[in-house]
């Protein structure tokens, strides 16, 4: 298993002013992009069938459904964005975590996620699905970076609980604007997914670090504390 270097030096915030000029492009590429593919493709669908077309095409048809999942994930994820959480921490396990972590991952997606746990039914204190939710941002976030196969490792040390997504891809999950709301420059995306999992690890009271491996590999770790764990 690879090991993490020292953290690299977090990036300097942006101000309000840049926050701004984020936000407006990242709704025009976020919003406005699928809005515009999404009316080309459901004009081209209504034309087909003005024309009596009896095959369709299928793909035509995954298209616009991909364009509405596209459009709805933008939406919920400008929502929760505007409305912060409130923790709620239950008793989970390691395991029950990991499973939530990949689940709402395309098939093709979860294939590409190895997964690595000493202790699966160790206990946690914590809000499981908001845990969850952070580590599937960075899953998502490592995988659409190119990477073959995505680490996803649960480790139980004196100090608490950590879980950490190793990415192989170059540049991985550092690219310039990590830590900047709105920065992206990946098609129909918001760029809010690491802005979303630095708050809700701040939430939960834990962590987040970015980190290479002696290989070059990218790590982001959340760690929680020991208090907000049981044996």
């Amino acid at each position: 298993m690879p090991t993490a270097s020292e953290p690299h030096a977090p990036a300097p915030q942006a101000s309000p002013l840049g926050d701004t000029a984020f936000l407006s492009r990242a709704l025009a590429q976020g919003l406005d992009t699928p809005l515009a593919a999404l009316r080309a493709s459901l004009e081209t669908l209504g034309h087909e069938l003005r024309a009596g077309v009896k095959d369709i095409q299928p793909l035509r048809i995954e298209g616009v459904l991909g364009e509405f999942e596209r459009l709805g994930r933008n939406v919920r994820e400008l929502l929760d964005y505007a409305t912060p959480p409130a923790p709620r921490p239950l008793p989970c396990t390691v395991e029950e975590i990991l499973r939530a972590a990949c689940t709402p991952l395309a098939a093709d997606q979860r294939e590409r996620v190895l997964v690595a746990c000493v202790e699966p039914r160790a206990e946690l204190v914590v809000d499981g699905p908001l845990l969850a939710n952070a580590l599937g941002r960075l899953l998502e976030n490592a995988l659409e970076a190119g990477s073959g196969e995505v680490l996803l490792v649960a480790r139980r040390e004196p100090s608490g609980t950590s879980f950490t997504v190793v990415d192989g891809a170059a540049g991985g999950l550092l690219a310039d604007g990590q830590t900047v709301p709105f920065f992206t420059n990946k098609p129909n995306h918001l760029g809010l997914g690491l802005a979303l999992t630095r708050r809700d690890v701040a939430l939960l009271g834990g962590r987040l670090e970015f980190l290479r491996t002696p290989g070059g590999e990218t790590c982001v770790r959340i760690s929680l504390d020991s208090k907000e764990t049981v044996r």
